[in-house]
């Protein structure tokens, strides 16, 4: 008989980085485990969903919000609803995704007291996330991460594992990093498809093509990116900014690219289902986050064969390119650092063939066939240690 999985994650929304490796990793595990997915939103475009589906829609107004929280009848309310569910599926193991979430599962074990192994999965850096007006969440995840609740806790990162470990005081043997891993044939397929919008400037070599994919949100630093294109373009009259994802900026940012004269050479693309075409055919892909914690896109990037420019932010991205052997690191918020790298990599052709070579070989390392037999490792061991006490 197969153990039974059982998943709790905000939303299975897509454009969500989180939520596609949650997704991709839920349907490499179904091949082994029974898998029970109950999400605290539902949208109906979402990443695919195995299994047993219980989206809680009576309440989705954030955590976050703290007139929200304080009205405790509506946080116990929707922790009673997720120790009903568990008690319904009867799992082997729980695993919980995202900050949020992981607070709602861990107290609802405490509460109703579950002996069922917990593992928590952190995809982002506390530390920013939770700055400034939502500093009461640093400390619940202090307090609830460290708690005899929690069997393991899971970074994306070894940064973010030693963050934890030396601001939040987990202890050692409780953390384990995994990093996310991505469907390397499905983008080696999809990347090669038939580009329709915009074909004739992808596919004209006179033409430098950099690439930007993320949502037009503050964090991902466009702002810093069109800067530094500017001065880019003064260098390299042939060359195109490419930024494909939608956001709230969108009305801002092009109201710089206006003033930098740039209508013509930045071009917003807007969500692409399959970005992996637009990457494949682009000379540069660039990441310019002010924070990150291990960003799906430039695996993707990797996966793609595409040469990387990236911010350095605390997490994330040197890991991914280990400190500059397989992408350029820059300075983050700095459109200068970032111009003259743009620069430099864009006229060096044997430099570029080099880290595209690289890109390649890097990607390898973070095949999701690897993650998911380490998820598979751990949570044989912890259901098997239940077993056995």
């Amino acid at each position: 008989m197969k153990r039974k999985l059982f998943f709790i994650i905000n939303s299975l929304k897509r454009g969500g980085g989180a939520q596609k490796i949650t997704s991709d990793l839920i349907l490499r595990l179904s091949k082994t485990y029974e898998i029970y997915i109950l999400t605290f939103q539902h949208f109906e475009d979402h990443y695919p969903i195995i299994g047993k589906y219980y989206p809680l829609q009576e309440y989705s107004e954030s955590l976050t919000k703290s007139r929200d929280f304080l009205k405790f009848f509506k946080v116990f309310r929707r922790i009673i609803k997720i120790y009903k569910l568990i008690q319904q599926e009867s799992p082997d193991l729980i695993i919980s995704v995202m900050d949020l979430t992981n607070i709602y599962t861990i107290f609802t074990k405490f509460l109703f007291r579950l002996n069922i192994p917990l593992i928590i999965s952190v995809h982002t850096n506390p530390t920013f996330t939770y700055s400034q007006n939502m500093r009461y969440i640093n400390l619940l995840i202090k307090f609830a991460y460290s708690s005899k609740h929690v069997n393991k806790v899971v970074t994306v990162s070894k940064e973010i594992q030693k963050i934890l470990e030396n601001d939040y005081k987990i202890k050692k043997n409780k953390l384990q990093t995994i990093y996310n891993g991505i469907e390397m044939e499905k983008i080696k397929k999809m990347k090669n498809l038939r580009i329709n919008s915009y074909e004739d400037l992808f596919l004209d070599r006179e033409i430098i093509k950099f690439i930007n994919v993320s949502r037009l949100v503050e964090v991902k630093g466009h702002k810093y990116l069109i800067e530094a294109f500017s001065n880019v373009k003064k260098e390299i009259p042939s060359s195109k900014l490419f930024i494909v994802g939608d956001g709230p900026l969108k009305n801002q940012l092009n109201k710089l690219i206006r003033k930098k004269s740039l209508i013509d050479d930045v071009l917003f693309l807007g969500f692409k289902k399959n970005p992996y075409k637009f990457i494949n055919k682009s000379d540069v892909f660039v990441l310019s986050s002010k924070h990150e914690a291990l960003p799906t896109v430039l695996l993707e990037a990797l996966a793609c064969g595409t040469p990387i420019i990236s911010t350095n932010c605390e997490t994330g991205p040197k890991e991914i390119l280990n400190y500059g052997k397989y992408g350029i690191l820059v300075n983050v918020m700095d459109s200068e650092d970032l111009a003259n790298k743009m620069i430099y990599l864009a006229k060096d052709k044997d430099l570029l063939h080099n880290y595209s070579k690289l890109s390649i070989e890097r990607s390898k390392f973070f095949d999701i066939k690897r993650m998911a037999k380490k998820w598979n490792n751990l949570i044989e061991f912890l259901a098997n240690d239940k077993k056995n006490t």
